[in-house]
């Protein structure tokens, strides 16, 4: 992926104009986007805190490959009548290079695929210690990509989430007896957030800047759609997976519903937008977060976290929050500096 220049509206965007239209102008487009990125990796950690409990009830009705079908099919068919709502019937179209397009879309449905391999044939618990490194697969993967370097305050955040990750982990080990062990479904996990880091970097960089990101969003899960259903039509051929569940109970269909509309259209949205405007490696500290959130609803599910889960992810918000600061704190510098 070549490297371009920041999209309007961008944070990095909002820092060349500091430099050229005036310090306090560019200023306070700077902490626009800050704020802007940091609601929208929120909204999208507390929809994808919502994905986990409801995912564990669906997996009572459905195979994994059918349901990520099934669910990014619907979020597809939402984003697509919110795209034709809000920017007319002409936006449906896919305004790429197909070969971008292509790779694009099978960065995510990559995401989608070993991600569900993983859960198949992973322990749970190493699958949440493997998950815990995001950051640093993030790091890693915009350094070989793009050449980008770590952000000023990332070693130190990235430090603070894998620290409560690992006190999420280990606690919740010792409660239930269960034990890190390699079932042979672990580099899936990685290379699942490869795929989710790589689809991140090119939703940004192969559209034309002025593409919203709903746009965005509906054209990466439409092409999603069309791998999805390729990937579980060849694994229903070679016999790997049974015959889908066509009649769900009513509550396998809510839930379905809700977790198509919230975790993958919406917040696909909400991440796209808190990428193009604060970057990737922020994003990466707050997927450490969608655990936290994820207690949080099973809370008002009626199921009670334990004192670790509570403690590590206090220390993962920690981690999230002191990124965002440095990051507030170097946007204030231009406009209250005094002039020399």
């Amino acid at each position: 992926m070549g490297r371009a220049a920041p999209p309007p509206g961008t944070a990095g965007a909002a820092a060349v104009g500091a430099a050229g239209g005036g310090a306090a102008g560019g200023g306070d487009a700077a902490r626009r986007a800050l704020l802007v990125g940091t609601s929208s990796y929120m909204l999208a950690s507390v929809f994808w805190g919502m994905n986990i409990p409801f995912t564990a009830v669906l997996f009572r009705s459905f195979d994994p490959f059918f349901m990520a079908l099934l669910r990014v099919a619907l979020a597809t068919a939402l984003l697509a009548v919110l795209v034709a709502l809000r920017l007319g019937p002409r936006a449906l179209a896919v305004p790429m290079r197909a070969v971008h397009f292509a790779l694009m879309t099978l960065a995510m449905t990559g995401f989608f695929v070993f991600f569900n391999l993983a859960l198949r044939y992973t322990n749970a618990i190493t699958i949440a210690a493997l998950m815990a490194g995001a950051p640093v697969y993030a790091a890693v993967t915009m350094r070989v990509a793009v050449g980008a370097r770590l952000e000023r305050g990332f070693v130190p955040a990235a430090a603070l989430t894998l620290a409560g990750a690992a006190v999420t982990i280990l606690g919740r080990a010792a409660e239930t007896g269960e034990r890190l062990r390699f079932e042979g479904g672990e580099p899936l996990i990685v290379l699942s957030l490869v795929c989710w880091a790589l689809y991140s970097l090119g939703a940004q960089r192969w559209f034309a800047p002025g593409v919203a990101q709903l746009r965005r969003t509906y054209v990466s899960t439409l092409g999603a759609t069309a791998w999805l259903a390729l990937c579980w039509w060849l694994l229903r051929s070679g016999g790997m997976i049974g015959a889908p569940n066509l009649a769900p109970d009513a509550q396998a269909i809510g839930f379905l519903l809700a977790t198509a509309v919230f975790s993958t259209a919406l917040g696909g949205v909400a991440w796209n937008v808190g990428v193009n405007r604060i970057g990737l490696m922020a994003g990466s500290l707050w997927q450490n977060a969608v655990p936290v959130f994820a207690v949080f609803i099973a809370i008002a599910m009626d199921i009670r976290p334990s004192a670790s889960q509570i403690a590590g992810g206090a220390i993962v918000m920690s981690g999230v929050l002191y990124m965002q600061w440095r990051k507030f704190r170097e946007q204030r510098g231009p406009v209250l500096r005094p002039a020399r």
